[in-house]
């Protein structure tokens, strides 16, 4: 992990927002699209209105670094065994009780309600900027540059909700030809899939479920807006995978497992699905671990959904999280863990066997 101690604040003004009457100011980073009033902040709890502007409370703050293997983000088909540049802050748009990375996402969330209930609204941008380390965007992109990193992963917690911090990092990153991914829930709205434009090589969305009601209960969110976005994605040629949370009595049924792998495939085979294992975190420790039967039979769904690439993770599973050819099922990649290894009959993006092309961003 790379972290400076310098701590002084960083505020930023927004600049995926709109004014309203009254000095309120829509918010435009996410799907939410909230309103908010001077001296609150929106429910992400780190885009604060300070006198009619929207600032970005956490721009170069960042609470979570690491340099990882892509795999696992998870992306399967995008340079595998390659290393990524991961970054996230505090703060989330969804309020999910199953969060693994909860001590992030939903500290600011939790602040924000508590000075809410206080009526201490004037104390948001002191609390918030308490977390995190001073890491700018030219630090970030020197760090990638010196150990020759090929890619920034924005991720841990929402994209979307530090959107200034990443735009202006993902900026820098594309002039030296570091390739840029979000690790998202899907709550991107459509300006800020705008303004990243070519900038925006690859993402992996959640798909948590598959009906509105969890997506209510347990996210705070809704179902359909993660629906559209994740068509929206496809639609603009952004490298795609999708992940979905397995989570025993939630969403594990034949029904709604069906029903994921039946509306990813209806957008194009050949979008990866990865079926990770749940384990107790934050607000659902009662809950047990996803078991490796319940993975398996995920997996056999996907497949039979017409799902050429399914994946199993979070449990060790050489035969489910390898890649195989969707014609002539000789194996191309083969997976332990983080770990990749080529297959000789894998070469130039194509089955060496059967010339078939395996869709992905390579090299």
């Amino acid at each position: 992990m790379y972290e400076t101690h310098l701590r002084e604040a960083v505020l930023h003004e927004a600049s995926l927002c709109e004014p309203m009457d009254n000095m309120a100011v829509r918010c435009t980073a996410c799907k939410l699209r909230c309103v908010i009033k001077n001296g609150q902040a929106g429910v992400c709890g780190v885009r604060e209105n300070k006198d009619g502007k929207l600032y970005l409370l956490v721009y170069g703050r960042a609470s979570a670094v690491n340099v990882d293997p892509i795999e696992k983000k998870p992306l399967y088909h995008f340079l595998p065994g390659s290393e990524i540049f991961s970054l996230g802050t505090i703060g989330c748009n969804f309020g999910c009780a199953f969060c693994q990375n909860w001590d992030l996402s939903q500290v600011a969330r939790n602040l924000r309600e508590r000075l809410m209930r206080e009526k201490k609204n004037a104390f948001i941008e002191m609390e918030v900027t308490r977390y995190g380390y001073k890491l700018l965007p030219e630090d970030i992109v020197k760090i990638c540059v010196g150990k020759h990193i090929p890619s920034i992963a924005y991720t841990y917690n929402e994209p979307a909700i530090f959107f200034e911090y990443l735009y202006d990092t993902a900026m820098l990153a594309s002039q030296y030809n570091i390739r840029n991914v979000f690790v998202s829930n899907g709550y991107e709205s459509e300006e800020a899939l705008d303004a990243m434009g070519s900038n925006l090589h690859a993402m992996n969305i959640d798909l948590k479920a598959f009906r509105d009601e969890f997506y209510k209960k347990l996210c705070k969110a809704r179902l359909r807006p993660v629906l559209d976005t994740i068509q929206e994605v496809y639609k603009r040629g952004i490298w795609l995978e999708v992940t979905t949370l397995v989570i025993p009595g939630l969403n594990d049924s034949d029904g709604e497992l069906k029903d994921i792998a039946a509306f990813i495939a209806s957008i194009d085979e050949n979008i990866p699905w990865h079926i990770s294992a749940f384990y107790p975190a934050y607000k659902m420790t009662d809950v047990p671990p996803t078991s490796r039967s319940a993975l398996e039979r995920a997996y056999d769904i996907g497949r039979a959904a017409g799902l050429h690439f399914v994946y199993v993770g979070n449990v060790r599973d050489l035969k489910r999280s390898a890649t195989y050819c969707p014609k002539c099922l000789s194996p191309l990649i083969r997976r332990d863990g983080f770990h990749s290894s080529i297959e000789p009959a894998f070469r130039k993006a194509a089955c060496t066997n059967c010339e078939t092309k395996i869709p992905g961003i390579w090299e």
